[in-house]
C-alpha cells in the first residue's frame, strides 16, 4: 500500500477513560510502541505515576512525554473524526459492531484527514453505555465466550496489531470516500450539530413524555452512522438552528 505507509498510525489516537492503575497506563505505552501508536490520551486517570510507568515500558521517556491528561471527555475528543468505543456489551442500541479487523481500513483512511480515536474503558467496568453510544461504532474483541475478559494493555494491542498490519498489507483496500475538502466532522461539529438538532426537536414538542432518551439515543446513531461531513454537520447544526427559532425556542448559535 504505497500511498498509505504506517506512520499514518502515528494519526490513530487512542483514549484510556478513567484508568485505574499506572501500570496498566505502562502496559498500554508499551503496546502502543511496540505496533507504532504514538498518541495516547486519558481521560481523569485515577493515578499518573510515570515511574511506574517508566518499569512497564522501558526507554519510553518520549512517548510519556507525549500523553495528554483531560478532565472530560468531551475535549479529549474534540479533534478526532472518528469515534470507535471498545466493549464487549451488546444492546439493541448499539453502535454498529465490528472487529479490530474488520473496521482497519476505515480508521486508516480516516488518517488522511485527520485523527480518529479508540476509547477504552476503565479495568474494572469499560465504558459506560452513554459513552459507548456517542461512539460510529462499537469494537468488538472476538475473544473465547467462556474467558472473554481482557486486560487494558491486551486490547489494545490486540486492536493495534490489526491495524499495524492493515497498514503494512499493500492488499489493503480503502474505501476512498473520504473528501480532503470536506473531511468527517470531528466529534466536537458532530455533537453540536447533534445537539442543535435535538434542541429544534424538542422546542416542537417531537419529545414526548418517555420516550425522550430513547429517541434521543436513536437519532444521534442514526447521525453517527451517516458519518457526516463538516459541511454536512455544519448544515444539520443550521437546521436544528430554525426549527429552534421557529419554535420560539431559544436557538444555539448559528453556522455562520
Amino acid at each position: 500500500m504505497t500511498d498509505l505507509p504506517p506512520p499514518a498510525l502515528a494519526h490513530i489516537t487512542i483514549v484510556l477513560v478513567e484508568p485505574r492503575s499506572s501500570d496498566n497506563i505502562g502496559g498500554v505505552v508499551r503496546a502502543m510502541m511496540n505496533m507504532g501508536l504514538s498518541r495516547l490520551r486519558l481521560v481523569r486517570p485515577l493515578t499518573f505515576e510515570p515511574e511506574r510507568i517508566l518499569a512497564a515500558a522501558h526507554r519510553s521517556e518520549r512517548f510519556l512525554a507525549g500523553i495528554e491528561r483531560y478532565d472530560a471527555l468531551e475535549p479529549a475528543l474534540a479533534d478526532c473524526n472518528l469515534i470507535v468505543a471498545t466493549s464487549s456489551r451488546r444492546r439493541r442500541l448499539s453502535p454498529r459492531l465490528a472487529t479490530p479487523r474488520q473496521l482497519a481500513p476505515s480508521i486508516l483512511e480516516h488518517t488522511r484527514v485527520g485523527y480518529p480515536a479508540i476509547l477504552f474503558g476503565r479495568e474494572d467496568f469499560g465504558l459506560p453505555n452513554e459513552i459507548v453510544d456517542q461512539a460510529h461504532y462499537q469494537l468488538i474483541i472476538p475473544a473465547d465466550p467462556t474467558y472473554p475478559s481482557l486486560n487494558l494493555a491486551q486490547a489494545v494491542l490486540l486492536t493495534a496489531y490489526e491495524l499495524r498490519l492493515a497498514a503494512l498489507d499493500e492488499t489493503t483496500v480503502l474505501p476512498g470516500q473520504i473528501d480532503p475538502d470536506d473531511p468527517p466532522a470531528t466529534d466536537a461539529e458532530l455533537t453540536a450539530a447533534i445537539e442543535s438538532l435535538h434542541a429544534g426537536l424538542e422546542a416542537l414538542g417531537f419529545y414526548k413524555p418517555g420516550q425522550e432518551p430513547a429517541k434521543r439515543i436513536k437519532l444521534g446513531r442514526l447521525l453517527r452512522r451517516a458519518n457526516p461531513t463538516a459541511s454536512e454537520a455544519g448544515l444539520i447544526r443550521a437546521m436544528g438552528y430554525v426549527l429552534s427559532k421557529r419554535a420560539g425556542g431559544r436557538p444555539g448559535e448559528g453556522t455562520g
